[in-house]
């Protein structure tokens, strides 16, 4: 009680000199100390809010029990300076602790000064928790994925660089490993971005879990996370290391109840062996991965040299999002004919690319692609409305009143904004949906039964008329023939190729006719392309056809000229 009493002494002596000096002090906006052998003798209202004690409670208690245990050691180190005279005055930042254990961040000014004899030390403290917790957050943004707390693209850049020039001065290894999830659009689309976002964050947890304290691991954006291995020993270790990665993911994740079982593709590239810049290296571990992908998913692989035809891909990929918005896709057309009388009854509308450089392209040259990207409904909504143009300017030209038929792919027919666009061209063109014919393959229909049974009397109610493509492939039976209440049956290249060889075939296409007809369906052969198969066709009753015995597909302006206005 008497070293307090002394304490309170020398405060009071200072304090009570100039009333306006109390005043001001008792009310500072900063936390203002007195400390005399090595305890608090004075604290005003604001410091003792700032360690969320009453005044009375910190008189007499040792500043050190304010400090966090880690910064005890600065702070006696900088009292005892003052005390012995080595300093009159010390400025640092120390953490302290509030009577309920929450950290503060401080920073301190104080002096030394005698009064009455005895050496004490007076000083200001400010509470910068506020100000320090703010610049961490700006520096978390600047340098870390918000969302898993991994290092960003940012920063994954920074390091490669620094990586790959240690790597040169020390003749040191460096890999780097790019993975993305298999499918993961397919889960954000049926489970919404939250749940995407939540595996996204487990994900990173699980693989974070099986690597290395030296390894740099980041999410470089959407679903693709990299990862920086440096001074490897040789290919064998980044094998090991990717087998854990993708064991990491062997259990199934629960988001929300729902257990999914996901898999990664992965691509690697190895400096100094596929490249010393970080441009190269990035590119062919990409160019690995899209390799990983195109062979299955679920799978790693290195990058090769002579890897052309994958680098080629991933630059179809950007430019294939560009040549929908470029129109650069455009309609070719392929008549269709009349067995019995030789005359136009349709056309099928085919989609080619007209590339800036590789020229005009063949579906099965960027369709595949489409389909892997996930706009490929995106194709076939702009061709649909593209023949309808035409139509449109054929029928006011010409007359033209026969059917365009255009083909819609299972991506288009399952989208959740396929009849609401139906429906819309419906209202826009009226009377001409009636000429216009969608064609559906058979893994279309029996997908999901119900569905398709449903869009279809909905399609039909439009004016749409139906056919089933390349028939004789899937599984249809003649329950879902008359079920589904189709138009038109084409029978598929396949059989009619060696129907005037091969007697299998032959009974298959009449099978598939004479089923057709019973049905009041209309048949039509595609790939027709000799006399031979035109009469044998015509001979067992189908009723129109379509190859290059007559005609290839042809640009809309050809096609014009030599079946539209020749014949009108």
């Amino acid at each position: 009680m008497e070293k307090i009493v002394i304490h309170r002494s020398i405060a009071d002596g200072l304090l009570d000199s100039d009333e306006k000096f109390r005043a001001l002090v008792e009310h500072a906006v900063v936390g203002i100390y007195i400390i005399q052998n090595g305890t608090f003798s004075y604290v005003n209202e604001r410091l003792a809010e700032i360690f969320g004690y009453e005044r009375p409670e910190l008189i007499g208690k040792s500043n050190l029990d304010l400090t966090h245990p880690d910064d005890r050691g600065i702070a006696s180190e900088n009292i005892r300076k003052r005390i012995e005279g080595h300093e009159d005055s010390v400025e640092y930042s120390f953490r302290g602790l509030t009577k309920k254990g929450e950290v503060k961040y401080i920073k301190v000014y104080g002096s030394a000064f005698y009064y009455g004899g005895d050496r004490a030390i007076i000083g200001t403290l400010i509470d910068e928790t506020e100000t320090v917790l703010a610049k961490r957050q700006l520096e978390k943004l600047a340098n870390y994925d918000p969302l898993t707390g991994l290092y960003n693209r940012r920063v994954f850049l920074d390091e490669f660089k620094r990586a790959v020039a240690l790597g040169e001065r020390r003749n040191h290894k460096v890999a780097l490993i790019l993975f993305d999830i298999d499918n993961f659009k397919r889960i954000n689309d049926s489970l919404g971005h939250k749940a995407g976002d939540r595996l996204l964050d487990m994900i990173a947890n699980r693989v974070e879990g099986v690597l290395r304290k030296t390894d740099l691991f980041a999410r470089i954006g959407g679903d693709e996370f990299a990862i920086i291995v440096e001074d490897y020993f040789d290919t064998a270790e980044i094998g090991t290391l990717i087998g854990r990665i993708q064991k990491s993911v062997t259990d199934s994740f629960d988001i929300e109840g729902i257990f999914l079982h996901i898999s990664f593709s992965i691509g690697v590239s190895l400096f100094p062996e596929h490249g010393k810049d970080i441009d190269t290296l990035q590119k062919a571990a990409d160019i690995a991965l899209y390799e990983a992908k195109r062979s299955g998913k679920n799978r790693f692989a290195f990058f090769a040299h002579n890897s052309d035809i994958m680098l080629d891909n991933i630059q179809m990929e950007n430019e294939l999002f560009k040549a929908i918005e470029k129109r650069e896709l455009t309609a070719y057309l392929q008549p269709q004919i009349d067995l019995e009388s030789g005359n136009l009854c349709g056309v099928e509308t085919l989609v080619r690319w007209k590339h800036t450089k590789k020229g005009m392209m063949a579906p099965d040259r960027f369709l595949p692609l489409a389909r892997e990207l996930g706009i490929l409904y995106k194709i076939d909504s702009f061709i649909i409305e593209s023949v309808f143009e035409l139509l449109e300017g054929w029928k006011k030209a010409y007359g033209f009143s026969s059917i365009l038929s255009v083909n819609v792919s299972s991506a288009l027919f399952h989208h959740q904004r396929f009849l609401a666009d139906m429906e819309s061209l419906h209202r826009r063109y009226g009377e001409l949906c009636r000429l216009i014919e969608l064609e559906l393959t058979e893994d279309i229909l029996i997908e999901d039964e119900r569905h398709a049974h449903l869009l279809i009397k909905a399609l039909k109610s439009l004016g749409f008329k139906l056919s089933i493509d390349d028939f004789g492939t899937g599984y249809s039976s003649l329950s879902h023939l008359k079920m589904l209440e189709v138009d038109k049956l084409k029978i598929d290249r396949s059989f009619v190729q060696d129907i005037t060889k091969n007697p299998n075939d032959k009974a298959i296409v009449e099978t598939i006719i004479a089923m057709g007809h019973t049905l009041g369906l209309e048949i039509v052969a595609e790939g027709v392309e000799t006399e031979a198969q035109v009469r044998l066709l015509r001979s067992v009753g189908c009723d129109a056809v379509q190859g290059f015995y007559f005609s290839k597909p042809l640009p809309v302006e050809t096609f014009e000229k030599r079946w539209i206005r020749n014949s009108h």
